[in-house]
């Protein structure tokens, strides 16, 4: 099923031919790892607006409520917006927004780095805050640049004779994740949490991500997380410390031995940025480079309806 507007059609789901799909996220330099087909199989359901032949793309996750279909945010999943093979303009941006079915009532999306400002009269945006680490230099160069309170962190982590752990289980992964922050995440779900679990094997098998933990000497789990990988990036998607992980200084070392892995290649570490001020200051003792982008939500509800919108899930 498609509907067509102007060079940018609708397209369901099963009307997406992934071999183009996938190619236009890997050739563009703003196509991440989020965007890729079988990442959005494995957390949500999801249909797309598409340019021309693949030049353009952008993902449209849904979700119905209410006898509505919405578009949403969906859970461990960072920027997607509007893809493509080169530039995207106000104009082009302009075009994609208004090309969203009339169906969609109500449209949630975070856009990415490389993407305008939208300023359209039925389009409210707020902009958000990412930050990246360029890898390219080396790791004694990308180390000196952290503020003087991490150096410490991680000497002091580094003295407890801890050990980094590959191939950490999901599971547990995701297990210590709620355990310290699920009370702070009430939005997230066994499901959600069930599909996560299974989409970041996806990911180890296919070669697009890892896992890693880091252990005391007595072999407890202080710290654990998931990281994405492709060809651009290595995503900060999932970690947390676990009971005494916050004692050893347990993330703060995990993160520099990541970025000490991949130090020197042509990658960029992204942490997925935060609003959270005190998640915001971690990622800040590392120095990153801070890149904004924009939220966006499209809200076409009838005035007697929108106060519904708090009820929808983001």
């Amino acid at each position: 099923m498609t509907e067509s507007t102007n060079h940018i059609r609708y397209l369901t789901r099963e009307g997406i031919d992934n071999g183009k799909w996938d190619q236009c996220v890997k050739n563009a330099t703003n196509g991440w790892l989020y965007a890729r087909s079988f990442f959005l199989d494995g957390i949500c359901h999801w249909n797309a607006l598409v340019a021309d032949d693949y030049e353009y793309i952008l993902p449209l996750p849904i979700k119905k409520k209410y006898g509505f279909t919405y578009i949403y945010l969906p859970p461990f999943t960072g920027q997607l917006g509007i893809i493509g093979s080169g530039p995207v303009s106000t104009a082009l941006t302009a075009l994609f927004i208004r090309s969203i079915p009339k169906s969609f009532q109500l449209a949630d999306m975070l856009m990415n780095e490389q993407n305008p400002n939208i300023i359209l009269p039925e389009v409210f945006s707020i902009r958000r805050t990412n930050y990246i680490i360029p890898l390219q230099e080396d790791y004694e160069i990308i180390r000196n640049r952290y503020s003087k309170d991490a150096q410490k962190n991680i000497r002091e982590a580094g003295a407890f004779s801890l050990v980094t752990s590959a191939g950490i289980s999901l599971d547990r992964v995701v297990s210590l994740y709620k355990a310290a922050y699920g009370k702070k995440n009430k939005n997230l779900s066994d499901t959600d949490y069930k599909r996560f679990s299974i989409l970041g094997r996806q990911c180890i098998e296919k070669g697009y991500g890892f896992s890693v933990g880091i252990m005391n000497p007595d072999n407890e789990l202080l710290a654990a997380a998931f990281f994405g990988k492709d060809e651009k990036r290595i995503y900060y998607i999932l970690g947390a410390p676990g009971l005494m992980g916050r004692k050893y200084n347990a993330v703060h070392f995990l993160i520099d031995e990541v970025i000490k892995q991949f130090a020197g290649k042509e990658l960029v570490f992204d942490f997925e940025g935060s609003d959270i001020p005190s998640v915001a200051q971690f990622y800040k003792k590392f120095n990153p480079v801070a890149m904004d982008y924009e939220f966006v939500r499209l809200n076409r509800l009838p005035w007697w309806l929108r106060w519904m919108k708090r009820n929808f899930d983001h």
